[in-house]
Order: C-alpha cells, then sequence, then structure tokens
C-alpha cells in the first residue's frame, strides 16, 4: 500500500528568537501556520504523529531557512 504524503512545506519566517513554520495540510485542504519551538514541547500525540515525524525529517531545512521565500528549493 502506498502511503500518500499529507503535508507541504509552504515556507518558514523568523520570528523573535523563533522560527514560524507555513505548511498545506492536504488532507483537511487547510493551511497551518505555527511556531516551531512551541511545537517541540509540545505533547508528540497532541501534535499528531504523521506531522511531527515529517518535522522531524525536514529539522535540517527548517533550522536553516531553505524554505524561507527566496527562491530556494524545497
Amino acid at each position: 500500500m502506498t502511503k500518500l504524503i499529507r503535508y507541504k512545506m509552504l515556507s518558514t519566517e523568523e520570528v523573535s528568537e523563533d522560527r514560524r513554520i507555513h505548511v498545506f495540510d492536504m488532507q483537511e485542504q487547510q493551511k497551518l501556520s505555527f511556531n516551531y519551538e512551541s511545537l517541540k514541547r509540545t505533547p508528540e500525540n497532541y501534535v499528531g504523529e504523521e506531522l511531527a515525524h515529517f518535522l522531524d525529517k525536514r529539522k535540517l531545512k527548517i533550522d536553516n531557512g531553505f524554505y524561507d521565500k527566496k527562491g530556494h528549493a524545497s
């Protein structure tokens, strides 16, 4: 069985010593925005295992701002 990708990273932006993450939830067809540092402190069962896993796989890109709106490839 093929697992479909649920989230797509749209962009990140730096905000007061943190990074705001913008993703698109393809299952719910809605944009989500949240502060990355506060999300890391949230219990995984509240965040959702799939979203937490998605963000863990992209941590290096998030931390280095590769998704910033500067033409970087995602």
